[in-house]
């Protein structure tokens, strides 16, 4: 499933990036390798994502970027791209990765089968994000085990809303993103309600992945984060749009999720050992 090395040459050229740009990411990626190491993955990547806590939340931050190179970068941060970093760096940690073996990591966690075949082979959908990490045997949807029902919803925000995602303007795109709308429809998926969440909080572990599912008309999921848990009680450490910056949200995700109108559930992914 890991595609050559060659492709490691995604570098951060043209898409804005200098050379002492580059420099500082090294820098910072070699201070998070020195993070204490042991315990599973999903330790791994809660520890990482809480090096993160009080960077600026930066938004659509891996838009802007018309020949689609891998964006790398610390110092700021969306919600997918905090939990991307996160995996990425624990992924980094236990293997003993250099900062390029970092980068390729990344690039296998973002784009379909590893490759970066222009805008549509990014992983745009929380739900195909989490259907091809789990085919590599990254982690697994725990969510039906967690008592989790059918999340019946056709999945198509994209093809619908082609004016909010410019590289949608060329109509081969546009066709494209409808195939991999369709593949995604053709899979079956689990939700837990939000009612139900207070429920699941004590069967929920730090490291545990959430993508908190939507109202909004063809669309998965509106956020992402990563578990932490206090007692039986589990938390969100999330880039908050509210706080503009990552925080470990101050209410217990049941409250969190149940705070916010468009949010209707999670889906939770747990991490392989």
């Amino acid at each position: 499933m890991y595609r050559p090395v060659l492709l490691l040459i995604v570098m951060l050229v043209g898409i804005g990036y200098t050379t002492a740009q580059d420099d500082d990411m090294q820098k910072m990626f070699r201070k998070r390798m020195e993070q204490p190491g042991g315990g599973t993955m999903p330790v791994l990547v809660q520890s990482m994502a809480r090096t993160f806590l009080g960077t600026p939340y930066l938004a659509q931050t891996l838009e802007g970027n018309p020949k689609e190179m891998l964006v790398c970068r610390f110092d700021g941060l969306d919600c997918t791209t905090l939990v991307e970093n996160a995996v990425a760096l624990a992924v980094a940690k236990q293997k003993n990765l250099d900062y390029g073996g970092f980068q390729q990591e990344l690039t296998q966690l973002r784009y379909r089968n590893g490759v970066i075949d222009g805008y549509t082979s990014r992983l745009h959908y929380f739900v195909d994000w989490l259907h091809e990490n789990q085919k590599r045997g990254l982690l697994t949807d725990i969510t039906a085990k967690l008592g989790g029902v059918p999340f019946s919803k056709d999945i198509h925000f994209m093809s619908s809303h082609p004016n909010l995602y410019p590289s949608l303007e060329a109509e081969a795109q546009w066709e494209k993103v409808k195939e991999i709308e369709k593949e995604i429809n053709s899979r079956t998926y689990t939700y837990i309600p939000k009612y139900s969440i207070r429920q699941v909080e004590p069967l929920l572990q730090d490291g545990d992945i959430i993508g908190i599912t939507s109202t909004v008309d063809g669309l998965d999921c509106n956020h992402q984060g990563i578990i932490t848990k206090m007692g039986n009680r589990a938390y969100l450490l999330h880039a908050s749009t509210t706080a503009q910056k990552v925080v470990l949200s101050p209410q217990p995700l049941a409250e969190y999720v149940a705070s916010i109108k468009k949010h209707s559930g999670i889906i939770v992914a747990r991490m392989s050992e």
